[in-house]
């Protein structure tokens, strides 16, 4: 993580896949699994989640409102 810009870091920070990274390299080189960094990363991947999710129905009720959906019954 040292190696990346200053200005970088907080924005892989941000990236679940850093703590999923981070935890690895914990394991290989200390032997030992950092629960923090799995917490932290699965933390973000809720949070990511819902963001989507609650963007999905916003979507979702704005083109209902539109009548942009296909009508799929007889």
């Amino acid at each position: 993580m040292t190696t990346l810009p200053g200005w970088l870091q907080p924005v892989c920070w941000a990236l679940p896949s850093t703590y999923v990274f981070e935890g690895m390299r914990a394991v290989l080189f200390g032997g030992v699994f950092r629960t923090d960094y799995f917490l932290a990363g699965l933390a973000l991947d809720v949070v990511y989640l819902a963001i989507g999710a609650a963007i999905f129905f916003i979507a979702f009720r704005d083109a209902r409102h539109r009548g942009a959906l296909l009508q799929m019954g007889e």
